[in-house]
């Protein structure tokens, strides 16, 4: 085995041969520099990683029984300038997939402060604001329920007026949602 070794002239003469190159203002320890490495994920990591949740978990203001054992949660009841958004959670009973089905004409909110009733809106081509319609007759949402995957559906209503605080959801095959705070 041959072994080079180096003197420090010799690295001197070597290094000097290289004027292009500007030395590091500080020296580089290699401990420093290895747990740096470490704490930063590399970009192969970085591209396999999970990505992030769009939004953070919905909250639930109330849940119901609905259609063969599913669970209901009400998890948004917001108004946005004139409209408001009703979000909902349907949860499987059991490790079967389920699917539920609603017709959007027989949903609605009642304004409870003057009992007046409000109809899932309709966009300017007569389509229901409201998903996930069925691609096919559109009038109808059809979600699938997986173990561990609730299908989350949500509808667009005239927003009731700013001194009703309260509404009340009624869903085809659902317990009522009554008096669900309307936030603003």
């Amino acid at each position: 085995m041959i072994r080079l070794t180096l003197s420090g002239a010799a690295c001197a003469l070597l290094l000097a041969g290289c004027g292009d190159r500007e030395e590091p203002a500080e020296p580089v320890d290699p401990v420093a520099e290895a747990a740096a490495a470490r704490a930063e994920p590399s970009p192969l990591a970085a591209q396999n990683a999970a990505p992030a949740p769009a939004r953070p978990a919905a909250t639930t203001i109330q849940t119901n029984t609905g259609p063969d054992g599913t669970q209901v949660d009400l998890t948004r009841v917001r108004v946005t300038g004139n409209v408001l958004t009703v979000e909902l959670s349907y949860r499987p009973a059991g490790n079967d997939t389920q699917w539920v089905y609603l017709d959007a004409d027989e949903v609605s909110i009642i304004d409870d402060a003057t009992s007046q009733r409000y109809g899932v809106l309709r966009d300017d081509s007569n389509q229901w604001m409201a998903a996930p319609l069925q691609s096919a007759s559109r009038d109808r949402l059809s979600v699938q329920l997986r173990r561990g995957q609730p299908g989350i559906v949500w509808f667009k209503f005239p927003a009731p007026p700013a001194g009703s605080p309260t509404v009340s959801i009624n869903i085809p095959n659902v317990g009522p949602f009554d008096g669900v705070a309307v936030q603003r």
